[in-house]
Parts: structure tokens; C-alpha cells; sequence
């Protein structure tokens, strides 16, 4: 995924968006499978397969592939090229001139916010949203803070209602232009090593006496993280951790 990913879907051209503020996806096609992440409202998606009432899709912001009952997604185009994402905890989301629903932070809407569909024009107010940079920015650790402090934490959760370490990573980096992996492990397959890192850049942990990475952190300074655990939700943290140890920092900036 790049900067220029979402550059490349032509305006006027339908998708599948995601048509709740929030949509489990799945492991397997049944209600009991493991939701491994979440679709956000208006996030593009590509149909793969069918099964019963149930679409196998693909994100194209990150290529994640899970499982969505059928009347998760609709089809949605926009008359504009360029493209924006809601920067606020929840921002008011209108159906023509009707309050519908409340979006979360991380949604992707067309620059001018509105998606057109079969059921009218979904419209964000422009305040709630930051247009798609040019170039991707620095993450701002402060903001992440500010917008997910005292979330809960939530197993393949990527909203202000719930979130996991990889879904804050994901969506904080979105606010700042880079379209991310949704998974610790990708995430550090997608970015580079560093011995001195910045704020914002990432802090990749592993379990005690495992080499695989399963935890991902936003670097703060030399002794406090931004991180979402089971026990603390969403929380700046000691950089030493009890739960894991510390595997590398990475970084996306030069």
C-alpha cells in the first residue's frame, strides 16, 4: 500500500463501501467466527466470493481479506477526485438532509464528503474531515491520544467504541496519509529499522521467548509508548512492557 493507492480509484467509478459506522469482518462465513478486524464506514472494498448470505472481501486501502453478511456493503460512487478521512472521535454522518448516523475516526469519504448511492447522498460536513495529503505527514502521537484515550480495547477492533494495538497504529497513520497493514507483524514487514526513532514511529514487541511479533506501539520519547492493551484499553504507557519484550523500532519517515 502507498500514498498514491487511493489516488488510483477514477472518480465516477462505483464501489463497494461499507454502509455501517462500523462492520465486523471474519475469519469464516458465520456470526461465531472470530472477527479478525472491522470495516469502517465508507472504506472501498472488492468482492471476491459469495456464500450464502455472505461476501468474501478484500480491503483496498490494506488488502486485509475477511468475511461480511450480505447487507454489509452497498454501492457508492463520487464525482470528485480526491479523497478525505473523518478526524473526529465520531463525526455526524447525513443521509440527503437527515441525520443517519455517527461515523468513527478513519472513515474515508470523497473529498467533498459525500458518497452517492441508490439511497441517496451520504454527506460528512467538511469540519469533521482532513483531506488526503499530497505527501504523508508525521504521525502525531498527541492527536492519537487525544482521540483514543480511554478506548477500550477490542480484539480486531479499529474504532473509538473498541480497538486493538494494530488498529490504533493503522488509523492513526491514515489521519497523517499512509495507508498501513492492518496486522503488528505486516506492519513491521512494511516499515524500516531504525536506532533512533521519532515520535510517531513504531515499537514492535514479541512475546517472551518467541521471535514473532504480535505487539505494536506508537514511540512517544526514550521512556513512554502509546499503546491499546487488554488491561489498560487505549493508554500512554513505560516503554517496558511486562507482557512482552521489546523487538525493534521502525520507522516510515526518512
Amino acid at each position: 500500500m502507498s500514498w498514491s493507492a487511493l489516488y488510483e480509484m477514477p472518480a465516477g467509478e462505483a464501489f463497494w463501501i461499507c454502509r455501517f459506522s462500523v462492520c465486523p469482518l471474519r475469519a469464516e462465513p458465520n456470526h461465531r467466527s472470530e472477527m479478525t478486524s472491522q470495516l469502517l464506514w465508507g472504506e472501498p472494498q472488492q468482492i471476491l466470493d459469495a456464500k450464502g448470505e455472505w461476501l468474501l472481501v478484500r480491503g483496498l486501502l490494506d488488502g486485509y481479506v475477511g468475511w461480511v453478511p450480505v447487507g454489509s456493503l452497498m454501492q457508492a460512487f463520487r464525482t470528485v477526485e480526491r479523497w478525505a478521512i473523518v478526524r473526529v472521535r465520531w463525526a455526524p454522518l447525513y443521509r440527503e438532509k437527515r441525520l443517519h448516523n455517527r461515523v468513527p475516526v478513519g472513515s474515508v469519504v470523497p473529498a467533498n464528503g459525500v458518497w452517492h448511492t441508490a439511497h441517496g447522498r451520504y454527506r460528512v460536513a467538511a469540519g469533521h474531515l482532513v483531506p488526503w495529503p499530497d505527501r504523508p505527514r508525521r504521525i502525531p502521537v498527541g492527536r492519537a491520544y487525544a482521540l483514543f484515550h480511554q478506548t477500550p480495547y477490542f480484539w480486531g477492533g479499529k474504532s473509538p467504541a473498541g480497538i486493538d494495538c494494530s488498529g490504533l497504529v493503522q488509523i492513526t497513520y491514515r489521519l497523517a496519509g499512509w495507508l498501513l497493514p492492518r496486522d503488528a507483524a505486516d506492519q513491521a514487514a512494511f516499515s524500516t529499522p531504525t536506532l533512533q526513532p521519532h515520535p510517531g514511529d513504531f515499537v514492535f514487541y514479541t512475546p517472551p521467548q518467541e521471535s514473532r511479533i504480535t505487539h505494536v506501539a506508537l514511540y512517544k520519547d526514550p521512556t513512554t509508548i502509546l499503546h491499546a492493551t487488554p488491561h489498560a484499553g487505549t493508554s500512554l504507557a513505560p516503554a517496558q512492557l511486562f507482557t512482552h519484550v521489546f523487538h525493534s523500532y521502525r520507522t516510515l519517515v526518512p
